[in-house]
């Protein structure tokens, strides 16, 4: 096999990588809540923990990822990742002790946050300027699927195989692409290591001395963490208590969610390129529909409206929250060349910290009004839920007041 051929048969595996690291962040707590609950006998906060601490680690090893990618080259730091990964993958689902099972995730979230950058490096250097954005989509679409296969697919295999014996199955699968990677990468020459690359504070203080990257941030980190917290904690939990809905069904919505949440990111950035690139409106927009979005939601509660017409918001959620491809240019608009990709960086560390405090913050305003015991489920009240969506509402109405200091220039 030729050099080149070997080098994109491990970025595939790489993105397959991305694709199970996806998995991992959807799927649990997610799709397995009620039997986490029921298996660990723990309340509330002790489930969406596992969710949390995987954004914790995802979001802070966004800041430093980038520096050891350029510093050690993306091939050398997804082989690192993918042993991580499948170390964490593996453990989690053989263990019954919570500390441990915890462990795990901080495993799971340090080696499924190196995967993106180390991606973007190697497709850059393998693509010319015009292939790049193609490459970059199918890379973007592989990964996504994980979070499609986390919910439906997952919740279908469940009904004939153990879910602790799925999730052992695909941490050997993992490390069996770990091997094989090891294996490919012996017949390439990895690049030297550059140790004049270091982690330095100037970029990050140049980025948020502007007083317009700060309301950008804080606009978006609301948005993405309203959106990505009912999709990958809370989502399919409310569905099946408040609505009704059966298992099977919740989770095809959040797996729907997934698909909307892929393919908007080109349909936003498409919409916006035929009305001349007016970003900042579109945002603008987005924080009006979030909020109406969720007065909507709090409304439903309020009076006690169950319908499945909530579904359909969860999409519109999902839509509006996928401006990554909008976000991203206005950044490299508003900021330097040196110091654009330190903005992204620290974009994605907001927008996975607050969806790491956002399931923290459920867990325990969940527990607020004592659950009913229906079988083996514990099934959360409607004023729990409705102190869930209330912070989400607060956070919308933050987030249209961020969204009025954005520039219309951009």
């Amino acid at each position: 096999m030729k050099k080149k051929g070997i080098l994109y048969a491990l970025i595939f595996i790489g993105s397959l990588f991305y694709f199970f690291a996806n998995f991992q962040r959807i799927a649990i707590p997610g799709a397995v809540f009620d039997l986490l609950q029921h298996e660990l006998n723990v309340s509330a906060p002790y489930i969406t923990a596992f969710g949390a601490i995987f954004m914790y680690i995802y979001a802070f090893n966004q800041l430093v990822i980038g520096v050891l990618v350029d510093r050690y080259g993306g091939l050398r730091i997804m082989l690192t990742g993918g042993i991580i990964l499948g170390l964490g993958a593996l453990l989690f689902p053989i263990s019954s002790n919570l500390p441990l099972m915890y462990f795990s995730r901080v495993l799971v979230g340090l080696g499924g946050s190196t995967f993106y950058l180390s991606l973007i490096r190697e497709l850059k250097g393998c693509f010319s300027d015009k292939n790049f954005g193609i490459a970059i989509s199918v890379m973007l679409c592989i990964g996504y699927a994980g979070g499609i296969a986390a919910n439906a697919p997952f919740v279908f295999l469940m009904q004939y195989i153990n879910w602790r014996e799925i999730l052992v199955i695909l941490g050997f699968v993992i490390l069996a692409g770990v091997i094989l990677f090891a294996l490919l990468s012996r017949n390439i020459e990895f690049p030297a290591i550059n140790r004049t690359v270091k982690l330095r504070s100037l970029p990050f203080r140049l980025v948020l001395h502007k007083k317009h990257n700060r309301n950008l941030f804080s606009f978006a980190c609301c948005n993405f963490g309203i959106s990505y917290s009912i999709q990958a904690i809370i989502g399919k939990k409310f569905l099946e208590d408040f609505c009704l809905m059966p298992a099977s069904k919740a989770a095809m919505v959040l797996s729907i969610m997934a698909v909307i949440a892929a393919v908007f990111n080109i349909i936003n950035a498409s919409f916006c390129k035929m009305c001349h690139n007016h970003r900042v409106i579109f945002l603008k927009n987005a924080a009006v529909i979030t909020f109406v979005s969720l007065l909507i939601i709090c409304l439903c509660l309020i009076f006690e409206i169950r319908t499945y017409f909530i579904a359909v918001i969860f999409f519109i959620l999902a839509a509006n929250a996928s401006l990554t491809s909008l976000l991203v240019p206005v950044l490299h608009l508003t900021n330097r060349k040196m110091v654009s990709g330190t903005a992204v960086s620290i974009m994605n560390f907001c927008f996975f910290t607050m969806v790491g405090l956002l399931g923290t913050a459920m867990g325990f305003l969940l527990n607020l009004f004592e659950p009913e015991k229906s079988g083996n489920v514990l099934v959360y009240s409607n004023q729990s839920y409705l102190a869930v969506f209330g912070l989400f509402f607060l956070l919308s109405v933050f987030e249209l007041y961020k969204a009025r200091k954005l520039s219309n220039k951009y």
